[in-house]
């Protein structure tokens, strides 16, 4: 039987006898070879990058112990079968070694075995929290399962079972998190449980849904990378016809985290690509959620900051689909609400519309222009 990946060392392809990591990587290698290594390189051999001036080896013993039983065993059993009642054993809850999880979670996600989703949960969601290490490799292994199912049924049983409800957890990593690595890689985990079936019992959450918005508008200015994984995350729940869900998040003040997040995204010099998904967002809360547009009207009448930002999306980037919904959030809010109509007029929509009906936008974009025109054609007179 060929000798599973998993045991060989990067630098030679054979079998490890001595497997160490490279604490500043997280690679595993034979100890003989990459000590010769790195006498003469200061480079990680697998990732080439630049290593610190003093680079730790620490053994794993996790993978050793795997390597002698796979021997012990005439190598007969496949990799996932061998390890898979050690891995069990090093992920339960009374488990504290920080080493030995880290050496667990990197094999866990080099394999990425069914079963082990509900142990990465409780491991994801401690208090006091994980180390940020343990955390963000835990994510990337929940982030990589197999089965999807396995991941949404194992959120829900946890929330049922347990007497700690994690829904507060979760959003309380989300704000506090220890590093962007974690509040991203939490994100994406809401996002695809969102599609997996867990979506009514996140997406009802007003903790949740709060902290997603939070994430949104701190990071909107100086980390992209959270801020863009938070409105993905957000998107893929308010997306899916539920009521409820949509009525949690304007509690939970979704309206003025993405008009907040539009406005940066203006604001700045470089292009941002969710500008539009995050239109798309707005325009399915105030399509559907009466307070929602409430919401909209308290931002209105004194400066009409809300209005402003939708008026400026109208002629911004036609072509992307972001023009498509501020049209469509406009011609909802200014059916109801003669003050959002004045603050359009005053922030410019009505030329903004002529001149986007000269562009190749879409027929549904057009068809909108052309009601909301009608609709303010009185205040244009007096305009």
């Amino acid at each position: 039987m060929m000798i599973p990946e998993l045991f060989l060392c990067p630098i030679s392809l054979d079998l490890m006898s001595d497997p160490v990591t490279l604490l500043a990587t997280g690679h595993t290698y034979d100890r003989r070879n990459i000590q010769r290594w790195l006498a003469g390189r200061r480079t990680c051999p697998v990732t080439m990058h630049t290593l610190p001036d003093k680079s730790e080896l620490a053994p794993n013993r996790t993978l050793k112990h795997l390597i002698d039983r796979w021997l012990l065993t005439g190598r007969t059993l496949s990799v996932s079968d061998l390890a898979l009642p050690t891995l069990t054993d090093n992920l339960t809850e009374e488990q504290d070694d920080t080493a030995v999880l880290e050496e667990t979670l990197r094999i866990v996600r080099c394999l990425s075995p069914p079963g082990l989703c509900a142990s990465l949960l409780v491991l994801l969601l401690r208090a006091p929290p994980s180390p940020a290490p343990v955390l963000e490799l835990a994510l990337d292994c929940l982030v990589a399962s197999p089965s999807k199912h396995e991941l949404a049924t194992a959120l829900q049983q946890e929330e049922e079972h347990k007497t700690k409800k994690i829904m507060p957890l979760i959003a309380f990593q989300l704000r506090q998190g220890s590093s962007v690595k974690v509040k991203t890689g939490l994100c994406r985990l809401i996002q695809i449980l969102g599609s997996a079936g867990a979506h009514l019992l996140l997406g009802r959450s007003e903790q949740v849904m709060g902290a997603l918005g939070a994430a949104l508008v701190l990071h909107a200015d100086n980390d992209a990378a959270v801020s863009s994984a938070a409105l993905r995350a957000m998107w893929s729940l308010i997306r899916l016809p539920d009521e409820a869900t949509r009525e949690t998040a304007v509690a939970a003040g979704a309206v003025d985290a993405l008009l907040s997040y539009i406005s940066s995204g203006h604001k700045t010099k470089k292009k941002n690509l969710l500008l539009p998904l995050a239109l798309e967002t707005l325009e399915l809360l105030l399509t559907s959620v009466d307070a929602a547009r409430q919401a909209m009207y308290a931002r209105s009448g004194a400066g009409g900051s809300g209005t402003a930002t939708l008026v400026r999306m109208v002629f911004r980037v036609p072509s992307d689909g972001g023009s498509e919904h501020a049209i469509g959030s406009l011609l909802v809010t200014c059916r109801e609400s003669g003050i959002v109509r004045v603050d359009a007029i005053n922030a410019g929509l009505l030329e903004q519309l002529l001149l986007l009906l000269q562009t190749q936008c879409s027929p549904k974009a057009k068809t909108n222009a052309r009601a909301l025109l009608k609709l303010l054609r009185a205040l244009w007179a007096r305009h």
